[in-house]
């Protein structure tokens, strides 16, 4: 069985999106909060945030799709 697809389909645009003022603004975050303040609940949420924007980023670096290497290999394929 043969799939169509249009040679003429627009690529889906990756640019680098937010994430080179992201980053930045996170580690100056983490650096003045671990400046000031010792560890609490604050640090807890702040950690769950980094987190959150880590996973965001490698959603959209990735298309959501699971890595080749990480997906199981069939019974009897073979492969390892």
């Amino acid at each position: 069985m043969q799939i169509d697809h249009d040679p003429d389909e627009p690529k889906i645009d990756r640019g680098p999106g937010p994430w080179r003022w992201v980053f930045p603004i996170l580690a100056v975050g983490w650096a003045g909060y671990l400046h000031a303040f010792t560890f609490d609940w604050t640090s807890i949420a702040l950690g769950a945030g980094t987190g959150a924007v880590i996973m965001a980023w490698a959603i959209e670096i990735t298309g959501n799709k699971v890595p080749e290497s990480w997906r199981t290999k069939p019974p009897g394929s073979g492969r390892l």
